[in-house]
C-alpha cells in the first residue's frame, strides 16, 4: 500500500500545503489504496526536507511533480488522458504558473501578513513545549521570508504581490468560464491544482486582501466550493 506523508488537516482545509493536497487528490481519484501519515515529524525525515513524499514498498518518491509522474508510469494514473495534445500543453503550463506564482502569493499572506501570522503561529507551533514554542516560530518565519526573497516574490510590495495574484486569478477565471471543469467537462490535473491552490485562500478563516481579491471571481469561488463538496465534503 502507498504511504503518503503529509502535514494533516489544518486551517479548515484537508491539507495546508497545496502540493500535499494535490497528491492526496490524485491518490483519491486513482482508486489505489493508500495510507496517510500526518505530522510535522515527517518533515524532518523527508528525503528532500519537504512534504509530500510517498513510500511504495521499497520505493520512495519525493516532490509532487515526481509523485505524479510515478503514479502515471507505475499505476497508469493519468487524469489528463482525455485531453488533446494542445490541452495537455496548456494544462502543464497553467499548473506550473499557479505553483510558481499564485502559491508564493498565498505564502506571503500566511507568513508575512501580520494578522494572519498571528493566527498561523499557534496553529502550527502551539503544541511545542516551552521554550521551543517561542523560538521555532521566529526561526521558521525568518527562513520562509528568506526563501521568498530568494524566489523573488519577497522583493515586491504587498500591492505588487496582489497584482501578480490578480493576473493568475484573472487567467484562471477566463479559462474556466462557466464550465464545470477546465477541459472537456471532465476532471484534469489543472482542476486538481487549481482547487489545491484556491482552497488555501478561500476556506481558512483568515481575512486578507488576497481573499477579497479572489472572491471577486465568482466562477472560481463556485468551482472551489463544488470541488470541495464533491471530493472532500
Amino acid at each position: 500500500m502507498i504511504k503518503l506523508y503529509s502535514f494533516g488537516p489544518s486551517l479548515n482545509v484537508p491539507e495546508p500545503s497545496p502540493f500535499v493536497l494535490k497528491v492526496n487528490f490524485l491518490l483519491t481519484v486513482s482508486k489505489q489504496p493508500f495510507e496517510v501519515l500526518s505530522g510535522t515529524q515527517y518533515l524532518q525525515k523527508a528525503p528532500k526536507g519537504k512534504l509530500p513524499y510517498i513510500e511504495d514498498g521499497n520505493k520512495t518518491v519525493t516532490d509532487s511533480f515526481f509523485i505524479e509522474k510515478y503514479l502515471k508510469d507505475t499505476y497508469k494514473v493519468d487524469v489528463n488522458s482525455h485531453l488533446s495534445t494542445e490541452q495537455k500543453a496548456i494544462s502543464h503550463l497553467a499548473c506550473a504558473s499557479l505553483e510558481e506564482r499564485l502559491y508564493w502569493c498565498i505564502v506571503h499572506f500566511r507568513w508575512v501578513y501580520q494578522s494572519n501570522w498571528e493566527i498561523i503561529k499557534p496553529i502550527f507551533f502551539g503544541g511545542m513545549p516551552f521554550p521551543l514554542n517561542k523560538i521555532i516560530p521566529k526561526v521558521a518565519r525568518k527562513g520562509m521570508i528568506k526563501a521568498m526573497h530568494g524566489h523573488g516574490i519577497g522583493r515586491h510590495s504587498e500591492a505588487e504581490i496582489l497584482q501578480i495574484a490578480e493576473a493568475q486569478l484573472h487567467a484562471m477565471s477566463d479559462l474556466l468560464g462557466d464550465k464545470e471543469y477546465f477541459f472537456n467537462n471532465k476532471l484534469s490535473l489543472l482542476d486538481i491544482t487549481s482547487y489545491a491552490m484556491l482552497v488555501q485562500i478561500l476556506l481558512p478563516t483568515m481575512p486578507s486582501p488576497l481573499v477579497n481579491l479572489t472572491k471577486r471571481y465568482s466562477n472560481l469561488v463556485t468551482f472551489c466550493e463544488r470541488m470541495h463538496t464533491r471530493y472532500y465534503g
